[in-house]
């Protein structure tokens, strides 16, 4: 019964896509359209005939590898979920004000990031999760009601500076991450808006963590878990608002040459390359902070 179920649905499915161009022609008040699992669904059609469109959503349509740049200009668009497309290449450009949620995780061969044309503010929280992106585009900062951007398990090639000016952006997540090589205007940028940090297991060098640090002016919950460098510079004690520090499982470091001056909370767990220079430069820190943790082994 369950095969014949099975059918019947596979059936429905291919019906419905030999006639979706006409389908979408005829229902323009439609408000949300569902597309998900259709395993046989390989482009998405122009879809101006539906500007009332509020919901579209076709995860999991592991065929899929063309969207019709018409999906990018729907006025009252508010959810878009393209999660889970594992053949799509590239995504149209967008400039729906309207949208509040864009689903782009596991689209595993995704390789850029949607040009954003024009403001969206509607738009908290983006997160990428296994996807092949390699940079993001300068119109990324048009995203300006941003508060999370959270972007794991990418190669990336190019980030753009204004990412760290975004006026609401204020958590960012990179979590498994090749981190880019950074050209000299880093060296000068100064972070205004983040206030939490997480750069776990990204590959961090000597070379970039002075960089990473004074972008964190603002600051207060920074976590390096993970990564490859050996010293913490002597810069972070400029990071004047930060009372939280993470350096768990960095196994090669092995100095600490500056302590920032509101430091509550320190974990270095499992750092066993730390000297015992270093250590004591922590454990006389906790006399001058009252809700001090520090975790040594």
């Amino acid at each position: 019964m369950s095969l014949i179920l099975y059918n019947i649905r596979i059936l429905i499915h291919s019906l419905i896509l030999f006639h979706l161009p006409y389908i979408l022609q005829r229902f323009g008040n439609v408000r949300e359209l569902n597309l998900d699992d259709c395993q046989y669904l390989t482009r998405i059609h122009d879809v101006s005939n539906l500007p009332n469109l509020e919901i579209f959503s076709f995860k999991s349509c592991k065929n899929l590898i063309e969207i019709h740049e018409s999906v990018g200009f729907l006025n009252k668009l508010q959810i878009l979920n393209a999660s889970s497309c594992s053949k799509l290449r590239s995504f149209p450009a967008m400039k729906s004000a309207s949208l509040r949620i864009l689903e782009l995780a596991y689209c595993r061969s995704l390789k850029t990031f949607p040009e954003i044309l024009g403001e969206m503010k509607n738009i908290t929280s983006i997160s990428l999760m296994k996807t092949s992106i390699e940079k993001l585009p300068v119109s990324f900062q048009n995203l300006m009601g941003l508060q999370n951007f959270f972007i794991e398990g990418n190669v990336l090639q190019r980030l753009p500076i204004s990412i760290f000016r975004m006026p609401n952006l204020s958590k960012i997540t990179f979590y498994r991450c090749i981190f880019p090589k950074l050209d000299d205007k880093w060296s000068s940028m100064v972070s205004t808006s983040p206030t939490d940090i997480q750069l776990v297991k990204c590959n961090l060098s000597d070379e970039i963590l002075p960089i990473v640090v004074m972008w964190s002016a603002n600051v207060e919950l920074l976590n390096l878990s993970e990564n490859n460098f050996t010293i913490l510079p002597e810069c972070i004690k400029h990071c004047h608002f930060l009372w939280s520090l993470r350096l768990d499982d960095c196994k090669c470091l092995r100095e600490i040459r500056g302590i920032p001056p509101n430091l509550k909370h320190l974990s270095a767990i499992r750092c066993k390359s730390l000297t015992s220079s270093s250590k004591n430069m922590l454990l006389n820190q906790v006399l001058f902070c009252l809700l001090f943790s520090l975790y040594l082994t």
